[in-house]
């Protein structure tokens, strides 16, 4: 295989690395090979393929730390923002589309914005074979090319509401034919035990267990829908195999205020008492994380993946990121699939993270630097995508995860010689300035192209999917829909007026 050597502006190795003019850096295979001063690697590597990138910086691959596989949104799936508990229930009102090909799209959207790598946190669409909903997504990044850790999801309670002991209370205030509805949709989507769960990783590993390309994690869906025993089991068995655990937690009002109830002593002291928080802990959200859980995730060297742009449209604040960090805590960025921008611009995305800094006083913890984000962005992402030391740098022997923004919007008309490139990249920066991605050595994205895919067919394939999914056959369902909403809004109403929220933007 002939190596690439890549010529930018400028050169940047990691978040903290020094910003470099004149170097390059040299691909062989799905491996950095070598990297230095251009003149020196042109001479060492005289039939190398040269890939001049002139206005542009050569960085890590951007991790997206938490999404789902959604190349097709919310918004043009037909799901207005709203609160997470009414999102919920309005996907009662669509089947499954092909998650292959909308998982395709999604991890073509993300190669374009400069993310080579992205955590799949699964979310079950209820087809009764979860194992197959998973190896459709697990398909759609494999076609893509993208680099992926996938979280199998884990939950066997709160399918009606949450707390699980108020279903029965909920279930008769409804009328009769919406709460046998509910009923008849009470089964877990999931895997019915720890057993089963298990032996499905298991299944997984046997097949792709030798993809470098692939890492797996457990996902519990979050501590007030995972039972105790089954949050213990399945955190044991994490550890047992050496694997991450990524779990939703206190994205809500909604859920802060169950888990208030359920957990008096502080919800992360309740998960470190079942053995899941550690080193490959990663709470996902964390919107309403209180002091007592922050310093509990630091003493357990855990991680937070924050998705900024989500939690504010779904009615909430985001994660206190600064308190975090000053903390400790490692802190990576998220789309969710459905940023600000209802797009895969990380970079954005991460902006928009350093911005939404909690209390606004002079003793607060200060917004992050341009490098903290990239860190974000980076080494705190691939690590929460358990690939730590092997992505998130440009280092000889590492994976050649790599991508390339053009300078030109960033610096617009003028930018002053004093502003630090990497100050503007951050404050500045786009996703749609990505000129080059790069995934293990291949080129996937270059100059607008996707390389690997045929992006019309992509698109029409999700296109195709997504409206197959809408089961017009059954427009009774959107109307179980809004009728079942005015019940969800006054339980979780009640719920919340019972216990103190923290207004954490205030």
């Amino acid at each position: 295989m002939t190596p690439i050597l890549l010529k930018p502006e400028y050169l940047l190795r990691g978040h903290d690395a020094p910003m470099e003019q004149g170097h390059g850096l040299v691909v062989d295979g799905k491996l950095i090979a070598d990297s230095g001063p251009v003149a020196a690697l042109e001479a060492a590597y005289p039939h190398a393929e040269i890939i001049d990138l002139p206005d542009a910086i050569l960085m890590p691959g951007l991790v997206n730390a938490h999404q789902h596989g959604r190349g097709v949104s919310q918004i043009q799936l037909g799901y207005p923002d709203q609160r997470l508990e009414h999102w919920m229930a309005q996907r009662r009102s669509r089947g499954s589309p092909d998650l292959e090909a909308i998982g395709t799209l999604a991890s073509a959207e993300m190669l374009k914005n400069g993310v080579t790598c992205a955590v799949h946190a699964d979310l079950a669409y209820g087809t009764g074979n979860y194992e197959a909903e998973l190896r459709g997504s697990i398909a759609g990044y494999g076609a893509a090319g993208l680099r992926a850790c996938i979280a199998i999801g884990v939950c066997d309670q709160g399918n009606i509401v949450f707390p699980q002991e108020a279903e029965a209370e909920f279930l008769a205030g409804l009328p009769d034919d919406l709460a046998n509805r509910l009923r008849e949709r009470n089964d877990t989507p999931y895997e019915k035990d720890f057993t089963a769960t298990s032996a499905l990783l298991d299944r997984l590993l046997a097949d792709f267990g030798q993809n470098d390309l692939v890492s797996f994690c457990y996902g519990p869906s979050g501590p007030q829908w995972v039972t105790d025993p089954l949050f213990a089991a399945t955190a044991a068995d994490a550890r047992r195999r050496d694997i991450g655990l990524h779990i939703h937690a206190l994205e809500t009002t909604g859920q802060y205020a169950a888990c208030r109830y359920l957990y008096p002593e502080g919800t992360m002291r309740h998960l470190a008492a079942l053995g899941a928080i550690g080193p490959k802990t990663v709470i996902a959200h964390g919107v309403f994380l209180t002091p007592d859980d922050i310093e509990i995730l630091a003493q357990g060297n855990a991680m937070v993946a924050t998705n900024p742009g989500s939690n504010l449209r779904l009615c909430d604040a985001t994660a206190p990121v600064p308190a975090l960090i000053a903390s400790g805590v490692r802190v990576g960025v998220g789309s969710d699939n459905s940023s600000v921008m209802d797009d895969e611009d990380l970079l954005s995305e991460a902006r928009v993270a350093s911005m939404l800094t909690g209390r606004r006083n002079w003793t607060s913890p200060p917004k992050p630097t341009a490098r903290r984000v990239i860190e974000m962005l980076t080494t705190s992402g691939a690590a929460i995508a358990g690939f730590d030391g092997r992505i998130g740098r440009l280092e000889n022997g590492w994976f050649a995860d790599l991508t390339a923004f053009s300078l030109s919007h960033t610096r617009g008309v003028y930018l002053d010689e004093d502003m630090p490139i990497i100050e503007a990249l951050v404050a500045r920066g786009r996703g749609a300035d990505a000129r080059l991605t790069m995934v293990a050595g291949k080129i996937l994205y270059r100059d607008g192209v996707l390389t690997a895919l045929d992006a019309g067919e992509v698109a029409r394939r999700a296109a195709a999917a997504a409206k197959a999914a809408r089961l017009p056959e059954r427009p009774e369902d959107v109307q179980f829909t809004e009728r079942l909403k005015p019940y969800l809004t006054a339980f979780y109403s009640r719920l919340t007026a019972d216990t103190r929220v923290p207004d954490i933007l205030s």
